[in-house]
């Protein structure tokens, strides 16, 4: 199946990816939190509703200043609903003024407090839902696609680049909606108490509309860079940290610090680049909106000079003409927000959208429980278009037959594996269970059907009994511990501080190489799946761990088709056949059973 992300390439070690061009992200950064959203609209609504009173609040604040400038300092007769305090003393009044001055502004805290608090509960319960649509999204991608993206780079998209997208999600609810109901109540009111004056503090908006898109252009720009060195970052760290045994084994951790030092400053000059762009926006904006600001109080104070306009009312033009900028100045940065989301969108949008995937055949079946044959039928297959690894491979297993895969590293024995297990599909030809291509087997069954004992047992950090398992979704506690006892683990495990309830650590750390693929043979054990794949199980093993783990073989696997990968010949030599592939056209299968050969396979093994 052809994916239709945009392609990874690969320069100088590091991802590059065609930089995005058209409008803002914003639309798109919504479609892509809109399903994850829905089950938190009633909270969002909730948020921009206290944002928008705390707008509301914001708006009367200047009132009691001009209340206290004109009414109790200047003496001005009040009018209309607040004749009533020309009975009070201004003593009076300016305590009115100041303790209203109190109670708006703790109102504005603590509906401002309201709507954070419920805005940042809505963005983690969004961001939870995202990261793990994304997780399962991942987990339904075939292995070609994984081999092109690093998991480092993977777990930057789910972390950080979903944290700028809610960043934005919230911006929207706290900052779009309040700010502009603000932005047009502001404009009524000034055009209500001073048309000239409104006017002119409007001169400058149009100047800062024009420069704050060319801002959002060079922060969007700027951000993608950032967000792509820091991807890189956490591929390359992930890589260095999870091979660190190998590191300091080779003596190589200088040579590990100065790859992580060069990643590291290519993140810190794209991020300094990425912040000074955006914090350039800062002065210019303020240097514009002064302008209108100045321009108001030169003309408003030659109005009140000239006696059309009292001192409190100017205040009161300042003030609002202040709030007109404020929500002028927070769009402006939504912008610049917006540009960030758009930035880490496109790379969440490049996950979700990968359509690469081994998916079930429109009317998938599932695997019968017992299978009496295995055949591989004129298999071809390539990792990379042009470099076959596996062409007109032929190859069939019957029931309880133990056959050997034997051959150079290169010529496609493990993928043979993949091939059965369904982790790639064929590109030529066809595998089949008692006949069923596994193309029209339902993926869940078909691997419920298979034990897949891995080169790397791939251990987690739980206990051996957990591990254990992880090969059976309801496996009982004496089915794990007969499970060890069939692959040996026995022998080991009660050495161990807890027992099966012992801890392993990250990637089985306090296990040796052979009491691991020991533990990862109980997990196939314990799965009663007709047919067992072993991935060269005794690789990098001493002598009497590899006499061990090939006993553990024998007992774990007894009465199941098995299909080993190997280059030992001591395992090979419990096979029931041995087919040996070589780099040449041919393969040849031995049949150890009364000794006689049978006819070759065909095949041509190429290097992958």
């Amino acid at each position: 199946m052809v994916s239709t992300e945009a392609p990874l390439e690969r320069a100088g070690g590091s991802i590059r990816r065609p930089r995005a061009t058209g409008r803002p992200h914003l639309p798109q950064a919504l479609a892509i939190a809109a399903p994850a959203a829905r089950p938190h609209l009633a909270a969002l609504a909730g948020t921009g509703a206290l944002a928008l009173l705390g707008a509301g609040a914001t708006l009367i604040l200047p009132w009691p200043l001009a209340l206290a400038v004109d009414h109790a300092i200047g003496r001005r007769q009040s009018t209309g609903l607040l004749a009533w305090m020309n009975d009070l003393s201004p003593e009076t009044v300016l305590v009115l003024a100041g303790v209203a001055l109190v109670l708006i502004t703790t109102l504005s805290g603590l509906l401002a407090f309201g709507s954070t608090a419920l805005g940042e509960r809505s963005a983690e319960g969004i961001g939870a839902r995202l990261r793990q649509t994304m997780f399962e999204h991942t987990m339904d991608l075939s292995l070609r696609w994984h081999d092109r993206m690093p998991h480092g780079e993977l777990l930057s998209r789910m972390t950080s680049d979903i944290t700028r997208m809610l960043d934005a999600v919230i911006a929207v609810a706290t900052i779009l909606l309040p700010e502009t109901v603000i932005l047009v109540v502001v404009l009524v009111v000034l055009t209500a108490f001073d048309p000239r004056l409104a006017l002119i503090g409007l001169a400058v908006v149009p100047l800062l509309a024009l420069l704050a898109e060319r801002q959002r252009r060079r922060v969007r720009a700027a951000q993608q860079d950032a967000r792509e060195e820091a991807g890189n970052l956490f591929a390359a760290t992930g890589d260095l940290l999870r091979n660190v045994r190998a590191v300091q084994a080779f003596g190589r951790s200088e040579k590990a610090r100065k790859l992580f030092g060069r990643s590291n400053e290519r993140v810190r000059k794209a991020e300094v680049r990425a912040a000074i762009v955006s914090a350039r926006w800062s002065p210019i904006a303020e240097i514009v909106l002064a302008l209108g600001s100045g321009l108001v109080l030169i003309i408003g104070g030659g109005y009140v000079l000239h006696g059309s306009l009292s001192t409190g009312d100017l205040l009161v033009v300042l003030a609002y003409l202040g709030e007109l900028y404020s929500p002028v100045r927070s769009l402006t940065r939504l912008s610049s927000i917006l540009a960030k989301a758009g930035a880490s969108a496109r790379r969440v949008q490049e996950v979700l959208s990968a359509s690469d995937a081994v998916v079930d055949a429109p009317r998938a079946r599932p695997v019968p429980e017992r299978i009496q044959e295995v055949r591989f039928d004129g298999v071809g297959f390539s990792y990379e278009q042009g470099h076959p690894v596996l062409r007109d491979f032929d190859l069939c297993l019957s029931a309880g037959e133990t056959v050997c895969l034997l051959g150079p590293s290169g010529a496609g024995k493990s993928t043979i594996l993949h091939l059965l297990l369904r982790l790639y599909d064929v590109d030529a030809g066809a595998v089949r269970l008692d006949g069923l291509d596994v193309r029209d087997c339902e993926r869940h069954s078909l691997r419920q059907r298979i034990a897949f004992v891995p080169q790397d047992p791939w251990l987690f950090d739980a206990s051996v009994a957990e591990n254990i398992a992880f090969g059976a979704l309801e496996a009982t506690r004496d089915e794990v511990e007969e499970a060890g006892r069939l692959a040996l683990v026995d022998e080991f495990v009660h050495d161990l501080p807890q027992g099966y309830d012992t801890p392993l650590g990250e990637d089985g750390v306090r296990l040796s190489g052979g009491q691991r693929r020991r533990v990862a043979l109980a997990r196939a054990a314990v799965s009663q799946a007709p047919i067992v794949l072993l991935d060269e199980p005794t690789a990098s093993l001493d002598p009497v761990s590899s006499a061990t783990v090939v006993q553990a073989i024998r007992t774990a696997t007894l009465r199941r088709t098995v299909l080993i990968v190997t280059h030992d010949e001591n395992l090979a030599a419990i096979a029931d056949r041995v087919v040996h592939l070589s780099k040449l056209d041919d393969v040849t299968d031995h049949a150890k059973k009364g000794g006689e050969q049978n006819a070759a396979y065909q095949a041509t093994d190429l290097v992958r």
